[in-house]
């Protein structure tokens, strides 16, 4: 019995700290992408990677283009989701390098998120970010 134990938790102590094996820590841009539709690229962009190492919360913006459409031409499809480690490693795909856009869309929207509960902040979501957007 002692030996299956210390098995077991040798192999569970192996594993990635994530479901997916996906180390969203080690890619200091902090965008990925995530399942792409016929018609849309999509990706999520973290904004606060340094803060979400300590506290497991990811605050993070998600963002779609066409995939015909000129680079600019981008599409919010989430102006703010707060999502735990766990479900934001278990959706994105891959890092890419490009693909920021400006803060204040996502500014705005974090405020608002933070001014709920009596300032406690609002939903974090425990799903994947799919299941986030889904209204």
């Amino acid at each position: 019995m002692i030996k299956i134990t210390v098995m077991l938790l040798f192999v569970l102590m192996a594993q990635p700290v994530s479901s997916a094996g996906v180390d969203l820590q080690q890619h200091k841009p902090g965008i990925w992408s995530f399942s792409a539709t016929k018609k849309l690229h999509r990706w999520v962009i973290i904004h606060n990677l340094e803060e979400a190492k300590t506290t497991g919360i990811y605050h993070i913006e998600v963002i779609a283009r066409g995939l015909h459409d000129p680079a600019w031409q981008i599409q919010h499809l989430a102006r703010h989701i707060a999502i735990t480690e766990t479900a934001l490693a278990a959706s994105v795909l891959k890092p890419l390098t490009k693909g920021a856009v400006y803060p204040e869309s996502f500014d705005g929207a974090y405020r608002a998120w933070q001014r709920e509960n009596q300032g406690q902040g609002g939903t974090v979501c425990r799903q994947t970010v799919l299941a986030c957007l889904a209204p």
